[in-house]
């Protein structure tokens, strides 16, 4: 189908619904479970433009180099950007998956399955985020001065005493790294949960 003969309507309302996917995924899935405003910035603003390049793609006559010259610079930006973890990698990759497919199929398919099709998705993405993120996890490393309390034996105590010194609760895990007995000093790490996000963890 010739790309004038689309309904400039159609495009658009495509366009916003994949867009509105793409942000309830990236808001209420990604970004309340300990998600960066960066990575929901990204995400957002590549579907956007990766649903265009796929009308583009398909609708509107063009050398076979300028088709490949696109999909260059996502190489060259790709290669030139800081790792990032699994989980910001998968949500590019789903987020940039249905910019495309919701572009590549919009006249090929049945509204109805493209609905279907993503509503399985952010279903199956909503299912795995509570199963395994629900409860936002923080690691703190603390400079501890109060080696007495290091010891395994002493761990409630421990635990008590962070919550007064430092008001950590819902602490899950402590791990004793380097001790320093001139200083009277010892690392810990400090995994706990803050399900209303008063902290950040490292490497944040």
């Amino acid at each position: 189908m010739d790309f004038s003969e689309i309904p400039a309507l159609w495009f658009l309302l495509d366009f916003l619904y994949t867009i509105l996917v793409v942000f309830v995924i990236a808001r209420y899935l990604y970004y309340r479970n300990n998600g960066e405003k960066t990575f929901f910035f990204t995400y957002v603003v590549v579907a956007a433009i990766v649903f265009q390049l796929c009308i583009l793609l398909v609708r509107v006559p063009m050398e076979l180099g300028f088709a490949i010259g696109i999909f260059a610079i996502f190489g060259i930006i790709r290669y030139r950007t800081a790792p990032i973890n699994p989980r910001e990698m998968t949500y590019l990759l789903v987020c940039a998956g249905i910019a495309a497919k919701n572009g590549l199929m919009i006249d090929q398919l049945e509204v109805y399955k493209i609905l279907l099709s993503d509503l399985l998705l952010v279903g199956l993405i909503a299912i795995m985020e509570h199963l395994l993120f629900n409860q936002r996890t923080i690691i703190k490393t603390i400079l501890y001065n109060k080696l007495e309390l290091i010891h395994e034996d002493m761990r409630p105590k421990l635990i008590d005493d962070l919550g007064v010194s430092f008001g950590i609760r819902n602490i899950k895990k402590i791990q004793v790294g380097k001790i320093d007995t001139f200083k009277q000093t010892a690392q810990i790490k400090v995994f706990f949960q803050d399900p209303e996000g008063k902290n950040f963890s490292e490497g944040e």
